[in-house]
């Protein structure tokens, strides 16, 4: 354990937080001593699906009662928000857009969306008056069809009266949630403002409904402490900013892991790679921070203006299925589905590893490009819609592939399978990673029986040892970490590398031994730090091709946890100050806009401004003593005989620990 201590912000002596990561397979808690820098407890629970909450519960319930009982606040890190929008299973939320162009293709893809005369200019001048008169008519029917409102207006940033109006307008004739846009954002780019207001406004009930619920659960455990969210560039949020501000919450679980990362090493560098059930998500750690991505986070194919980490994520997990493209050895693959483990749900069915052991003894040869023996199927309920021999041979049990398909009258029943799988009635249960490392006795989960003939099974019809087939695998997920990596860090320039793969990463030895006249090296200049269950098994030597160490640093198993746990409050409030023809200065803050004949001057007020905004929202979010960190960047172009200054960007980085009562150790 390192000797990295965040600041307590006002509270000596001992410090303990309650770390609680939501994920797709597993939920994860982790007790921290945070002054001590000590992991108390730490535990895994599976995560319900389409109920995080019982993943919670069962977290909790395995970590002993007197860590529980020191908990001074709690922080949950949740890919809630994020697979929200990537689903587009937000609540319905009403769009009010103000001076917009109503042609624009992002904005045709939300609904219900009111169009609103009005807007400003680039320099915050009223480019048409606000015309109310349409909300007036429709907000009735508007908040009797929708659960909350975004409001978004043509260069609010520059000018935020006309969304304030609104806003008070709508809050004045509704209770609905209201959000605008320049709250979430200080950056141009009307079309992405209004995604990223719409979808807050359809996140709000969804995370609202997630805090109530976990308030309960942790009434439930006696845990009287401040519950906090991580956001998605890894610092923390109240419940009630995140109640208001759920979008901030996109990519929370990896960023939470970046955090803990450097905090379970305590390095400032490197290539963060949490690897968990369903996906690999990678980050860059740079100078002990999160690196944000300046474009604003995508989620799902949408564009926001969300300040988040840089993540790269791939559907690569230790319940991806293991599969071949092509039925040989050299088109073995990994994911991006999830399946049940076979060593899992074989103790729920043990005809599993029977009807494995029976095909690995046909005297036909199973053409493995047509059908996967090692994969079944179960019903997830108990009536299917319409009927045919699939749904009947599901109903007492998984039906493994084979036997479904090679017995099926066409194509067409495994249409049906894809079919009824993609819409969530069945599901599959196959070979994966984790079934791979049972199966050799490197994790004890679940059978190993069925995981052993799973293996076996592959092998054979692969034509191979399992001794090959894990190395082959090995390679197949070294390689597939390795082209995430480069993604990640080349950005624009990774396809020039990647052309060039089958030269530095080639997936089978197919020259003879003979040695190539030029060698093309890629390496990576930072070490490779691993997070989440399956990174024991495979990053160790994942990235020796891009001649990089990986660390695995105890607690590695539940290190975004611990990353949520030893999150801070903080956030950044900006202003921009621009020169204007005339000569003048206008400084344009998230408040509005005020022209100075000063330069001196408009810093001065700026910087006041954003430092008055900074500390109210920090106390908003219960902190008492926060710290304030203000600086300039001044921006120009070169031009003949000099540089044209272009504008002055203020920024005040405000942290802090939310104050919390130690009376009840």
């Amino acid at each position: 354990m390192n000797d990295h201590r965040p600041s307590d912000n006002g509270n000596p002596g001992r410090f303990f937080g309650l770390g609680i990561d939501a994920g797709g397979t597993f939920t994860d808690a982790a007790v921290v001593d945070i002054n001590g820098a000590a992991i108390l407890a730490q535990t895994k629970a599976p995560t319900t699906a389409g109920n995080p909450i019982e993943g919670i519960r069962g977290a909790l319930r395995a970590i002993p009662e007197k860590s529980l009982r020191k908990t001074d606040f709690v922080s949950l890190a949740t890919t809630f928000a994020t697979n929200a929008i990537v689903q587009g299973k937000g609540a319905r939320a009403g769009l009010i857009l103000i001076g917009y162009d109503r042609d624009h293709p992002v904005l045709s893809r939300m609904s219900p969306v009111l169009f609103l005369e009005g807007g400003h200019n680039y320099w915050g001048e009223e480019a048409a008056l606000l015309e109310l008169g349409p909300l007036e008519k429709e907000l009735h029917s508007l908040v009797h069809a929708v659960d909350a409102i975004a409001v978004s207006g043509y260069f609010s940033v520059r000018n935020p009266d006309h969304e304030i109006r609104v806003a008070r307008f709508i809050a004045g004739h509704s209770r609905l949630p209201v959000i605008s846009g320049h709250q979430l954002s200080a950056r141009l780019d009307a079309p992405k403002r209004a995604t990223t207001a719409w979808w807050n406004a359809r996140l709000i009930p969804l995370i609202n409904q997630l805090i109530e619920d976990t308030r309960k659960v942790l009434e439930e455990f006696k845990i009287d402490a401040p519950l906090l969210v991580v956001r998605g560039d890894g610092t923390l949020m109240s419940v009630r900013e995140a109640q208001r501000r759920p979008i901030e919450t996109i990519l929370s679980g990896p960023a939470a892991g970046i955090m803990g990362a450097q905090y379970l090493t305590g390095r400032k560098d490197g290539l963060v790679v949490d690897m968990g059930g369903t996906t690999t998500d990678m980050a860059i750690l740079k100078n002990a921070r999160v690196e944000i991505d300046p474009e604003g986070a995508q989620v799902g194919g949408w564009k926001t203006q969300v300040e988040a980490a840089r993540i790269r994520t791939t559907g690569l997990g230790g319940d991806s299925i293991v599969r071949t493209e092509d039925g040989t050895l050299n088109g073995l693959r990994v994911g991006p589905q999830r399946v049940e483990p076979l060593c899992t749900m074989a103790e729920r069915f043990p005809e599993i590893p029977v009807v494995l052991k029976k095909l690995q003894h046909l005297n036909t040869r199973i053409p493995f490009l047509l059908y996967n023996p090692c994969t079944f199927y179960l019903a997830e309920g108990s009536a299917f819609p319409g009927s045919g021999a699939i749904p009947a041979a599901l109903a007492n049990g998984p039906a493994n592939e084979y036997e479904l398909l090679s017995n099926s009258s066409g194509t067409g029943d495994a249409w049906e399978l894809k079919n009824l799988t993609n819409q969530g009635i069945i599901s599959r249960i196959s070979l994966t990673p984790t079934d791979f490392c049972v199966a050799r006795g490197t994790y004890d989960l679940g059978s190993r029986e069925a995981a052993r003939a799973g293996v076996s099974l592959l092998a054979k019809g692969l034509g191979t040892s399992e001794s090959v087939l894990y190395a082959t695998l090995e390679k197949e997920i070294a390689r597939r970490l390795c082209v995430e990596a480069v993604h990640l860090s080349l950005d624009k320039d990774a396809p020039s590398l990647l052309s060039l793969m089958h030269r530095w990463f080639p997936r089978e030895s197919s020259r003879g031994g003979e040695k190539e006249i030029m060698d093309v090296v890629a390496r990576l200049s930072a070490p490779v730090v691993g997070i989440g269950a399956p990174a024991g098994a495979w990053l160790p030597r994942s990235f020796e091709h891009l001649h990089t160490s990986a660390i695995l640093p105890e607690h590695f198993m539940v290190g975004t946890a611990v990353g949520a746990a030893v999150g801070t409050v903080g956030f950044m409030v900006t202003a921009e100050i621009r020169p204007t023809p005339k000569g003048m200065h206008i400084l344009f803050a998230p408040d509005g806009n005020t022209e100075f004949e000063n330069f001196e001057n408009a810093v001065k007020v700026g910087r006041e401004t954003l430092e008055a905004m900074a500390t109210a929202r920090m106390r908003a979010n219960e902190v008492l003593h926060p710290l304030l960190s203000f600086s300039m960047e001044r921006r120009s172009v070169p031009v003949p005989g000099g540089e044209l200054h272009l504008c002055t960007i203020l920024t005040v980085q405000a942290t802090g620990r939310t104050a919390v009562n130690n009376a009840h150790r």
